[in-house]
């Protein structure tokens, strides 16, 4: 794809500091990923043990649970931050985790790793940038996604469902964004996005086999579609990454939001509520991503103080849109650095 490189405005960071943030751990790497694993255990096993003693209310708030933390395993957090290859020293480390992570939540490893990188390198400039496209804060912050965030999302596993239907059957131009396409013909990675589709529908389809064959039918829901129910935590979390902001601007700090937020919603967002951060040094792991931010905080503008001041934020600007359309909010970025 033949882009014209942009010269993005970045904070300068201490070269020894900036390298000392960059540095991958396996074992912090380790300590956030096995933390995930353990909370998806247990969320399952709970929904498991309810299941088998027919206690049917606890059973379907045990699910409800799981499907809103094991949105957090997919491109809202933990995918997006594993397709970096910025959480283990060791590399295979970092595949097992990103293609595991992708297999839960019918993500695609070949295709993200290269939509998202584009999306790094064209964050939000008009045409060249399809993974994320500005538009009204009403085309996502609507009636209906709500509804669908909160219950079961119909437009997310429609699509998701066709798009691995599509790729198992050897189409690979069909996308999961507005690239058109993302890969080229004659591009290896063609083979390899349409080979993990054949591999994830096959292995989920086998595994539905045994769990009818058992009867464990909760296991249907955990294990194959639970990412598709009760999505909103994550889907409110990426709506505060560039939604409501302008466009075709080199400068991170007025297309990305950031926010502090608690120490849930931080560990559920893998940190990416320090988007700005992260899209101005994108090869510092999540788990530095705290002191990065307070390293470049002089240069930002005022950072939202929770998720939910931030969505505040996001239906103040989708109000003024009814009247200004082509309002945009603009964040205020410091005049005078320090």
């Amino acid at each position: 794809m033949d882009n014209a490189k942009i010269e993005w405005y970045r904070t300068p960071v201490d070269k020894a500091l900036l390298k000392e943030l960059a540095k991958k751990s396996d074992f912090k790497g380790l300590r956030k990923t096995l933390s995930f694993m353990l909370g998806w255990a247990v969320t399952m096993s709970a929904s498991v043990y309810f299941f088998l003693n027919q206690m049917w209310i606890p059973m379907v708030v045990a699910c409800y649970v799981h499907s809103t933390f094991l949105m957090f395993f997919s491109m809202a957090a933990g995918v997006h931050e594993l397709s970096h290859g910025t959480m283990f020293k060791t590399k295979a480390l970092n595949e097992f985790f990103y293609h595991l992570f992708c297999w839960m939540t019918w993500n695609n490893p070949v295709h993200f790793r290269a939509s998202h990188g584009l999306h790094h390198q064209l964050t939000v400039f008009k045409d060249p940038d399809k993974e994320v496209q500005q538009g009204p804060v009403k085309d996502k912050l609507n009636f209906w996604n709500l509804l669908q965030w909160f219950t079961f999302d119909w437009t997310q596993f429609s699509k998701w469902m066709g798009l691995a239907l599509a790729h198992t059957f050897g189409k690979a131009d069909a996308d999961y964004f507005f690239w058109n396409p993302l890969f080229e013909k004659g591009d290896k990675r063609r083979g390899q996005m349409v080979g993990w589709a054949r591999f994830m529908l096959l292995s989920h389809l086998v595994l539905m086999g045994v769990f009818i064959y058992y009867q464990l039918w909760v296991l249907i829901y955990l294990v194959t579609f639970g990412v598709f129910f009760a999505s909103w935590y994550g889907k409110f979390c990426g709506a505060m990454q560039h939604t409501g902001l302008g466009e075709s601007t080199p400068d991170w700090r007025l297309v990305c939001h950031s926010f502090t937020g608690g120490p849930i919603t931080r560990w559920l967002y893998w940190n990416m509520n320090y988007h700005t951060a992260h899209h101005m040094y994108a090869a510092v792991p999540c788990y530095n991503e705290g002191k990065l931010h307070k390293a470049i905080e002089f240069d930002l503008p005022p950072s939202q103080k929770s998720l939910w001041s931030g969505l505040k934020l996001l239906f103040e600007i989708k109000k003024r849109q009814k009247t200004e359309p082509d309002y945009i909010f603009v964040p205020q970025v410091p005049t005078v650095r320090t």
